[in-house]
């Protein structure tokens, strides 16, 4: 089981903590909505925290004089850090460590069933750049990676 140590990274405790306040709020959205319905609360809470996202990180770049054209400017102003997530060295676009999906995992087939809910927010930060995600694979669907493949 997946633990929250006051002695980690803040940004990875921040990224847990997180992730274990989503799944909460989505089982009580279940909960009290039904399946469907809570879902689709939960779904349309983090199309909203996304599209937030994306507009302040936008309004940073306009600060920095950053094109918002450039799919570069995502990298530049993104707004969480990965501290915590690790990535295959040959690939660093393939995730192999996610603490967000660590603590979704002790919740078993329901917490990543809600956390791949959540995993929805990297479709919306990438387009918000004009940057197409396809993700084939994903911890939360049950794969041992996440394969992040960016268009642009």
């Amino acid at each position: 089981m997946t633990s929250i140590k006051s002695s980690e990274d803040p940004a990875v405790r921040f990224a847990k903590l997180m992730a274990e306040l989503f799944y909460f709020m989505t089982e009580e959205l279940v909960d009290k909505l039904g399946d469907e319905q809570g879902k689709a609360a939960a779904q349309e809470a983090i199309r909203k925290f996304g599209e937030v996202r994306v507009a302040s990180m936008k309004n940073e770049a306009a600060e920095r004089n950053l094109s918002l054209l450039d799919p570069q400017t995502y990298l530049k102003v993104r707004d969480m850090p990965s501290n915590g997530w690790e990535s295959l060295p040959e690939n660093p676009a393939v995730t192999t460590v996610c603490p967000m999906c660590d603590i979704w995992d002790n919740f078993g087939e329901k917490g990543r069933e809600f956390g791949a809910l959540y995993c929805e927010v990297d479709h919306i930060l990438f387009n918000g750049f004009g940057v197409k995600l396809d993700r084939p694979l994903c911890k939360t669907k049950g794969d041992s990676v996440c394969d992040f493949r960016l268009h642009i």
